[in-house]
């Protein structure tokens, strides 16, 4: 990339002297301050997500909710027992269903559910074959018309579906799963799409009273697979907020490549009360990795082609969405699931259903709890 630029003049931003973590939830609101917000481990999710629900003030809503979460982990507990691979989407998307939910009446989008639908359906195109041509068409919530994938983007993006109708090609929605994305660009012999961010950095400038974040890359995970330094911007949703600047700084005998958030952040008083604004322009364009040990999350920069920009969701979006077809599939054609196995992908859909349930959990609970949520380590 010719004319990178020098990096802007600045510190690593520290509170209470030490350096900020990246999170989707990085402060907490104080009586009159924003503070940082801590990691909270658990080997139970579900008791987080219970105590986040004693914080809803409509009594009606609270209940609900709570009978929503009591019958997620039902399902839940019923799919990590089920032997049989074929009966466990269904069981998982019941789980992600109830889940979701009692994080609509959570986030106060809706104060009840009585009668709603799904808000997404599937079908396969005109002439098509089913999975490498099928399709999932979510619908706006409008009046007495509840669809509760609109409600769950609302609830987690602060807004619905723009247009009444949206259609997602499930094709492109596949390879959005981190959890085993190389089985998928295998099975595809294609180039994977996900990029490992090494490191996020929170930058000062005091004299300016300015923040900004800079994503830090290994040079050679981009060269090993021929990714440019605009591909990654333009295909990872990063252009225009990012841009590439000059670095010398070597980790572990590997360059890190720099991009450097284009528009900083002015704040008065104190930094820490706009770090919310400060990474709310990306955080949704971020995917994580759940982890066991330290450094408990790894993130990673997804890369749409522009062909299949439009059917880019956040990553919990994804994980919904693709499940909301496997649990189709298996209730109504548990026949077709079986040759969904077979196919040269079908590693990577059992990965899926193995591991993508937790980590929609810990994610999740980690918006209940408005803090990261981590499994407690192995000791």
């Amino acid at each position: 990339m010719s004319n990178v630029r020098p990096q802007r003049d600045g510190h690593i931003l520290q509170v209470k002297q030490r350096p900020i973590s990246y999170t989707r939830h990085p402060v907490v609101k104080g009586e009159r301050r924003f503070g940082l917000q801590t990691r909270v481990f658990a080997t139970n999710p579900w008791s987080v997500i219970r105590g986040a629900l004693t914080e809803i003030e409509d009594d009606n809503a609270k209940h609900q909710a709570n009978s929503f979460v009591e019958q997620a982990e039902d399902f839940y507990r019923a799919y990590q027992s089920a032997h049989e691979v074929s009966s466990k989407p269904l069981l998982v998307y019941y789980a992600l269903l109830n889940l979701v939910k009692a994080f609509v009446l959570f986030k106060e989008v809706r104060f009840e559910y009585g009668k709603a639908q799904h808000g997404i359906q599937e079908g396969v195109h005109p002439n098509g074959q089913e999975f490498d041509d099928s399709f999932l068409k979510a619908f706006r919530s409008r009046g007495n018309q509840v669809n509760i994938f609109d409600d769950f983007k609302t609830a987690f993006m602060g807004a619905g579906l723009p247009n009444r109708e949206k259609v997602f090609d499930l094709k492109n929605i596949h390879p959005q799963i981190l959890q085993g994305h190389r089985l998928w660009a295998s099975a595809h012999s294609c180039q994977e799409r996900f990029v490992e961010i090494e490191r996020i950095d929170f930058m000062q400038d005091a004299g300016e009273n300015q923040i900004w974040l800079v994503l830090n890359f290994y040079a050679d995970d981009l060269t090993r697979f021929g990714i440019s330094r605009k591909r990654l911007l333009e295909e990872g949703g990063l252009a225009g907020a990012f841009h590439n600047v000059k670095s010398s700084e070597v980790k572990d005998d590997r360059l890190l490549l720099k991009f450097e958030q284009s528009q900083p952040l002015e704040y008065t008083g104190r930094p820490s009360d706009r770090l919310e604004d400060l990474i709310s322009p990306i955080k949704n364009e971020i995917w994580s990795a759940v982890l066991r040990m330290p450094p408990y999350r790894k993130n990673y920069v997804y890369l749409s082609p522009d062909i299949e920009q439009a059917h880019r969701l956040p990553q919990i979006l994804s994980i919904y969405a693709f499940v909301y077809y496997l649990g189709s599939v298996t209730r109504y054609r548990p026949y077709f699931f079986d040759d969904l196995l077979n196919r040269p992908d079908g590693a990577h859909i059992e990965e899926l259903i193995s591991n993508v349930p937790q980590q929609f959990l810990f994610l999740i609970a980690s918006e209940f709890a408005g803090r990261e949520v981590a499994h407690a380590p192995i000791v």
